[in-house]
């Protein structure tokens, strides 16, 4: 359960920090930013009591799910980032598991119905069984809890010489049908779908500018974007998922909810 690489020509890294002042990506860290800000608002209505973040990294978007949710799970098959994210929320409701959703269940260190909300962003597509996982969703989900997750856009992938994804730690590919397919395939419905089409496009604009030399420097290239301030705008204004253009998104973004 590892973060995508990146949509916007990086390196392939693939554990990102939205803070991290030395990671370049700017936009790339203010769409994974935006994901759990949008997460975090569209909970906070319905007061949840606790609420699970798979695949939580380095616990950036832990810490906004606190802002949502009096209990935050935060689960990684990585110790390392556990360990890190455990550092850098100190939040008396955060705890942390350590699971690798392709060979270990949630339960039952997470009871069954017992989460109001499970938040997996850029997850499924590294497991071999994505059916697996999220069945293990819904099994920890209370009726009427909601599943919100992303995965990219197999418009937007790239395949090697065999017809695999070229990103060797992607396992297959989604589009929204698919996706909508396996989350209703176990009792949840879906009930928005969203993207992240304006920061794809203004990147993209900024690219072909660069090229043709009408831009002598990028946003990435400006270390006033990189402050925590500047990253938090950007995530909320140009990278905030929203259900405008969502096939011009290198994610799909989906919020399901159990039945």
């Amino acid at each position: 359960m590892k973060s995508s690489n990146s949509a916007f020509g990086g390196q392939g890294l693939e554990q990102i920090d939205p803070f991290d002042t030395s990671d370049s990506n700017l936009w790339r860290k203010a769409e994974y930013l935006g994901r759990y800000l949008f997460a975090a608002d569209f909970l906070r209505r319905y007061r949840p009591g606790t609420v699970a973040d798979i695949s939580c990294g380095v616990g950036y978007g832990t810490n906004e799910l606190c802002k949502a949710a009096r209990n935050v799970i935060g689960v990684d098959c990585s110790q390392e980032l556990i360990e890190i994210a455990s550092m850098r929320c100190k939040n008396t409701g955060v705890r942390f598991l350590k699971k690798d959703l392709n060979c270990e269940d949630l339960t039952p260190d997470v009871a069954d119905r017992s989460v109001d909300a499970v938040v997996s962003f850029e997850t499924l597509e590294h497991l071999t069984d994505s059916h697996r996982a999220v069945s293990q969703f819904a099994q920890v989900l209370q009726p009427g809890g909601f599943f919100i997750c992303s995965v990219p856009n197999a418009l937007y992938e790239s395949g090697d010489d065999a017809g695999l994804p070229k990103n060797k730690s992607h396992k297959q590919w989604f589009s929204f049908g698919s996706l909508s397919r396996i989350v209703q395939s176990h009792d949840m419905q879906v009930l928005y779908r969203l993207g992240q089409s304006w920061s794809r496009a203004i990147f993209r604009r900024e690219q072909q500018l660069s090229h043709a030399r009408c831009l002598t420097r990028k946003l990435s290239e400006e270390p006033i974007m990189h402050t925590p301030e500047m990253i938090r705008w950007l995530s909320y204004v140009a990278a905030y998922p929203t259900v405008e253009d969502v096939d011009g998104s290198y994610s799909i973004i989906v919020v399901a909810q159990k039945k």
